[in-house]
């Protein structure tokens, strides 16, 4: 097989380069040289095995007693000293054996030489992927443990089209640390850098390559990893499918998710989908969410509404998946600007939930994955908000349909994520049977209370908005060493979310500040207070800490606990509440609405307490309307909002109001 490699230039932009990210270019399943000459020779260099050191490998071999030997064995020694390297590998083959031929005595330390010898001056793919295989298992005490240095070897002879080397490399890297290594690194028996990280892309290009080899180079074709490798990428790409891939990641992913070679139409289809889907990133994050670039979300979404369209039949179960999940994730922002798009939202909300890849990713419970759910509920959001009642039924049907999923709906005015049978199911609650409303309208009621509730709502506002809220976490609070200081002048946050529509009656309120819709939280994440934050509104934390109606108090009795799918307090706060924020502040400003959508679960309820700017507010949920909150400021309203709800301010003033999120009473002590 000839060792020059031809390269696929995917392009340097795409690429993640850091030291758990490989990105490999591939053409005809052949590895290229960049990787192992930029990171497997950084790896390499970090070891400093003695078994590597010392005398000449000639030398020893000139050493060789041949006295006694045959005239073939003389050949087969002189075959070594000139450095000729199938040679050189079967004398370490048979030197590492207990009774060698060549020096009548085991001698692994000389075989491992002869081996790194072949490997490293000879550029030997057979020795390279023998030493890989030894760093993989270690030597003891000759070689240690490393699978950094097996990946290397493996990758060296992976060039070459070495096949097993190509197979192994790939299941190195979607292995990643093992709990053996994890132990050797803790009790000080080895460094982090002897072992790698899982990379899920780098995986799928080395089997990629192993997969495919037959087809290009059947010479050098181990049958029997043919069929192990075409298994091993199919596993690989199921997982990569749902990882936490960045966009550059996931780029790769796409070319390297299949078995097939990418259609140049579609390669090309894809690069601009691509850079748009980064451009838009870029913009975004660069300026906290007050950019949602429509330009960038349409070229996105235009290109890979093509390659679905067009070509969904020459797709990998990844590929069309990854198509379609992008592809969702711009139409659902656009269809908040354009309700021209809704029907398309709806049609690929709908294919994205059909798919097997998204089908097996259901959820029973509030924390399992969701992509099933999701989709399907999308669909029938979507639907609705297109006026199509049809549609809307016909995805409620398939969501109802799914055998494990917990989309089993009883209306399609209520179609959450994950959905529990049997819940008393009605979307307005009396707020009188719940503490925490009911504590907050006795505070507001006080003329002094509410006058140093005001006075911290003021502190709120007067403290610099803007940044992006989009992760559900907290930040420094009670017990715990915080991942990132909440500077003391951070107040609001845009709230962003693709599956959750706003619009906004002008651009200056879109872009100004955090935006129409916001937040100051969360206040309590379900198992600690923001201390930070706290310290600004204390009176609403004070009042609310420890209130039994929260659902971080739900009971989980053996009637219910298959609705967390824990034990006592293991359960997680999304378990219980199907969010990780359980007490919040939100700001609506004028001419902003929220469109319709349902929450996450019907295993909660929400309340609302306006604090001001209650008047014009409309809120619709189910197919029922208040309006101002029905009694204006300091009145309280509970909901479910699992039923489709949305709201507008058609009034004059930013409304604000305490969000808590509630245990529903079917499951409460």
């Amino acid at each position: 097989m000839p060792m020059m490699v031809i390269w696929r230039v995917i392009g340097v932009s795409w690429m993640a380069r850091n030291a758990t990210s490989v990105i490999i270019l591939l053409l005809f399943g052949i590895i290229s040289q960049t990787y192992c000459q930029e990171k497997g020779k950084q790896m390499y260099n970090e070891f400093e095995h003695s078994v590597f050191q010392g005398a000449s490998v000639l030398k020893r071999l000139s050493e060789i007693d041949m006295s006694d030997f045959t005239a073939e064995e003389k050949k087969f020694v002189e075959l070594c000293q000139t450095g000729d390297a199938d040679a050189i590998y079967a004398a370490a083959r048979d030197i590492g054996k207990e009774k060698s031929v060549l020096l009548g005595k085991q001698d692994i330390e000389f075989s491992l030489s002869l081996y790194a010898f072949a490997a490293d001056a000879l550029d030997h793919p057979p020795s390279q992927g023998k030493l890989g295989k030894l760093f993989e298992q270690g030597v003891p005490p000759h070689l240690k443990r490393s699978t950094s240095a097996a990946l290397h070897y493996y990758q060296k002879a992976g060039e070459h089209g070495h096949h097993s080397s190509l197979y192994n490399a790939g299941r190195l890297l979607a292995r990643g640390m093992t709990e053996e290594d994890a132990a050797a690194i803790q009790s000080g028996e080895a460094r982090p850098a002897d072992f790698i990280s899982v990379d899920l892309v780098g995986a799928m290009a080395y089997l990629q390559a192993a997969a495919t080899l037959h087809m290009h180079y059947p010479e050098d074709t181990d049958e029997s990893l043919t069929p192990l490798s075409i298994q091993s990428h199919g596993v690989v790409s199921a997982s990569a499918a749902h990882a936490d891939l960045t966009l550059r990641q996931m780029a790769d992913a796409f070319i390297f998710g299949t078995l097939s070679e990418v259609n140049d139409n579609v390669d090309e289809l894809w690069r601009d989908a691509v850079d748009h889907l980064i451009k838009f990133n870029d913009t975004f994050v660069a300026t906290e969410g007050r950019v949602q670039d429509p330009v960038h979300m349409k070229g996105a979404a235009k290109f890979l509404h093509e390659i679905v369209h067009k070509h969904s039949d020459s797709l990998s179960s990844l590929q069309l998946y990854l198509a379609l999940d992008n592809l969702n994730d711009m139409l659902g922002p656009l269809s908040g600007l354009d309700e021209s798009y809704l029907p398309d939202a709806a049609k690929y909300a709908l294919q994205l939930s059909s798919i097997e890849l998204c089908m097996e990713r259901y959820a029973a419970t509030e924390s399992d994955p969701a992509c099933f759910n999701g989709a399907i509920s999308a669909a029938v959001s979507y639907h609705r908000r297109a006026g199509d009642q049809d549609g809307a039924t016909e995805s409620w049907k398939v969501g109802k349909s799914h055998p494990n999923a917990a989309t089993h709906w009883k209306t399609v005015l209520q179609t959450p994520r994950v959905y529990h049978e049997n819940l008393t199911a009605k979307p307005w609650w009396d707020s009188s049977q719940f503490s925490a409303p009911s504590t907050l309208k006795a505070l507001y009621e006080n003329d002094v209370t509410r006058s140093q509730i005001l006075k911290e709502l003021d502190g709120v506002v007067r403290l610099q908005e803007g940044s992006l809220r989009m992760e559900e976490v907290i930040l420094n609070t009670e017990g715990e060493s915080p991942t990132r200081a909440v500077p003391s002048t951070e107040g609001l946050q845009r709230i962003f979310t693709p599956y959750i529509g706003i619009k906004n009656a002008n651009a200056a309120t879109a872009q100004e500040g955090a935006g129409g819709w916001s937040e100051f939280g969360p206040l309590f994440d379900g198992v600690n207070w923001s201390r930070e934050r706290c310290a600004v509104v204390p009176t609403i934390c004070d009042a609310l800490r420890g209130d039994k109606s929260l659902c971080s108090e739900r009971d989980i009795s053996s009637e219910n606990a298959a609705f967390v799918n824990s034990q006592a307090k293991k359960s997680t706060i999304w378990e219980l509440c199907g969010s990780g924020t359980v007490v919040t502040i939100l700001r609506l400003r004028p001419g902003t609405s929220i469109l319709p959508h349902c929450g996450t679960t019907n295993a909660r309820l929400i309340m609302h307490f306006p604090l001001i700017g209650s008047e014009g507010v409309k809120f619709v949920v189910g197919d029922e309307t208040v309006m101002s909150y029905g009694g204006g400021d300091g009145h309280p309203i509970v909901f479910d909002d699992s039923f489709e709800h949305h709201v507008y301010h058609e009034g004059t003033e930013d409304r604000f109001v305490v969000l808590a999120v509630l245990g529903h009473p079917d499951l409460m002590k």
